[in-house]
């Protein structure tokens, strides 16, 4: 009977819950325990199976490191990081709420990184996340614009719980990208979606960056209104981060 179970189980692509079911049965400490029990151990482990399986896809398609876990970032106070901080960012609360992480720092600090595995807690929560370097999305919004799809490819954008813009303010934006980030962010603002952002730059080099200041105003304000700055400094423990030079070139949904 158990091994029918497992195949049938198999042949509907349940293998997590198949193997959970071998081990269930294997084990003596299970005998006296309920049937019910024992479904809620089976569907907790395709449930675990599928956001792991969800969150390797998301670093695959944002070609990110496929080992960047929550568990490697180290936290502390020195570092602009204590360990209560990424607790409360790691409940994934601050984008169900809307709100926006703004995460600076020196070069090789690991902002990228930190910012890769708070995404992929995002997407383990089954929560969607779009995860861009900024001057390439400004490249694929000017090329929507050009061939008419712009309206569609926003409200592609906006439909995610999480935006991830690294590498913000790093090269200059001129009026035209100005324009197209502004109405980004401002669409994302009025519906209450969440934003992280992540710059080698601080919020008041910014600025510079743009060439059309009343852009720029609206989208910092946006941006700044319901935010959680983090200013990240190398780990005094381990240097720089191995991660840190890491960019995500594509969107995850």
């Amino acid at each position: 009977m158990l091994t029918d179970a497992v195949n049938a189980l198999t042949a509907l692509k349940l293998g997590p819950m198949a193997e959970r079911l071998k081990q269930w049965t294997d084990d003596p400490a299970n005998a006296h325990r309920s049937h019910t029990d024992c479904v809620l151990a089976l569907v907790d482990a395709q449930n675990q199976a599928t956001a792991t399986k969800r969150a390797r896809g998301f670093l695959a398609k944002a070609d990110l490191p496929p080992a960047i876990a929550l568990a490697d970032v180290h936290v502390s106070g020195a570092r602009g990081l204590p360990g209560e901080l990424l607790g409360n960012l790691a409940t994934c609360d601050w984008i169900r709420l809307g709100h926006t992480v703004v995460i600076t720092g020196e070069s090789q600090a690991g902002k990228t990184h930190l910012a890769a595995a708070l995404a992929r807690e995002a997407t383990l929560a089954k929560l969607s996340v779009a995860y861009w370097r900024t001057p390439e999305l400004l490249a694929a919004a000017a090329v929507e614009r050009d061939q008419g799809r712009w309206p569609a490819f926003a409200k592609r954008l906006d439909r995610v719980k999480l935006l991830v813009l690294d590498d913000f303010a790093t090269e200059r934006t001129d009026v035209a990208q100005g324009h197209l980030l502004r109405q980004l962010i401002d669409l994302r603002h009025r519906h209450g979606k969440a934003t992280m952002v992540v710059s080698p730059n601080a919020v008041s080099d910014w600025d510079d960056y743009f060439e059309d200041a009343t852009a720029a105003d609206a989208i910092f304000g946006r941006l700044l209104e319901r935010s959680r700055p983090i200013v990240l400094k190398r780990s005094p423990r381990t240097g720089p981060s191995k991660h840190s030079g890491t960019r995500a070139h594509r969107s995850a949904d």
